[in-house]
């Protein structure tokens, strides 16, 4: 019997949003038998320090040869010293790869590892980070094809114009914490492989008594619909994520991809697809139209298009304009989707703080 897991595959790529290589049954069992195959596994400074604090049954870090070993590399690395990055900085980036590449063996297609968010409006420090991180799995891994290496920037102005030299240059990137079409329109002119909508705010994964109720579940199908509107031109394929229900994992069905938390992988998986009482909102988010929302679906079909429903269409001439494109941003949803790119880029420095912390107490240990 097909599982929602099943069904889902038969209508969009999925991808793993996870760094646990181990998992709480054998790894063979988890990725390959009951859940994989996989193509993409994504992840984030949240998912790296949860993955990098968990601790064995004796109580001490499961990770902590991966740890040591980076923070001892990053003081014999020289490109700290060159570039005037700080050692727990190159730390952290050297633990993110090693991490993923863990994963490796599991997936068919892109390892998807976040910049520090910290350099969030800096188009050079952007371009030095993704470039580092991409240049870090070569020496980890000589036989690692760089191109399934995707470096995930956040879509402020300047990230999604590193966007655009970064894929220039050859490397894959995602356009992550996107909140509204003015990031969507952009990410697709910078010719990123994917953006990543948050269909929740990313509060939800920290605060248990928050619910979003304003969902993107809309924008998902709008930016699809934009892109293949554009015909060949925007190569960028929507991979929503931020999920928190099974529910919306199958309302966005039809999406180009979709990137899933294990444990809705695990209840897709555990959900026979003729049982589930859903069944009517299956890929709804994608294929129906909603008049009157400001995410509103516009007809892919030329003789069909009617221009008064495109939401993009005011985007396009302010994308190569920064003032123009920041003000729309800005007043877009009346403020709300600004509000929460900078709520997301707060908690996912605030993550990465956490873990600097943690690559400067194993240095300390290691002086003593």
């Amino acid at each position: 019997m097909d599982s929602l897991l099943d069904q889902l595959r038969g209508l969009s790529d999925v991808d793993c949003d996870t760094l646990d290589a181990e998992g709480n049954t054998s790894l063979v069992i988890f990725f390959a038998a009951k859940l994989g195959p996989f193509s993409d596994c994504t992840s984030n400074q949240a998912i790296v320090l949860g993955e990098l604090t968990k601790l064995d049954s004796d109580g001490n870090l499961l990770h902590r040869k991966l740890i040591h070993e980076s923070v001892s590399k990053a003081h014999q690395h020289q490109l700290h010293s060159l570039s005037g990055l700080e050692v727990k900085e190159l730390a952290v980036e050297l633990m993110m790869v090693g991490l993923s590449l863990q994963i490796l063996p599991h997936i068919t297609g892109r390892l998807h590892l976040q910049i520090n968010p910290k350099h969030s409006y800096s188009v050079p420090n952007i371009i030095r980070n993704a470039e580092r991180l991409t240049s870090h799995f070569s020496l980890y891994s000589p036989s690692l094809d760089t191109r399934r290496v995707c470096i995930k920037i956040p879509s402020t102005w300047e990230g999604l114009q590193a966007c655009r030299e970064l894929e220039q240059r050859g490397i894959a990137t995602l356009a992550t914490t996107l909140f509204g079409k003015e990031q969507v329109a952009l990410a697709g002119r910078a010719g990123c492989h994917y953006i990543a909508p948050y269909v929740n705010e990313l509060r939800v994964h920290f605060d248990p008594d928050y619910i979003d109720n304003n969902k993107a579940l809309a924008l998902c199908g709008s930016a699809q619909q934009y892109y293949e509107s554009r015909g060949l031109n925007l190569k960028t394929q929507v991979m929503p994520a931020s999920l928190t229900s099974i529910d919306e994992v199958m309302q966005l069905a039809g999406v180009d991809r979709i990137t899933v938390s294990p444990p809705l992988l695990a209840e897709l998986a555990a959900t026979p697809a003729t049982e589930w009482t859903g069944a009517a909102t299956v890929g709804q988010a994608i294929t129906a139209s909603a008049p009157g929302n400001d995410a509103l679906h516009y007809n892919a079909e030329p003789s069909r298009r009617d221009p008064s429903n495109d939401p993009y269409r005011h985007l396009e001439d302010v994308l190569e304009d920064e003032a123009q494109w920041r003000m729309a941003f800005t007043r877009s949803d009346g403020g709300k989707n600004e509000v929460k790119l900078i709520q997301a880029l707060n908690i996912f420095c605030d993550q990465q703080e956490a873990l600097e912390m943690l690559a400067e107490s194993h240095g300390a240990l290691m002086m003593m």
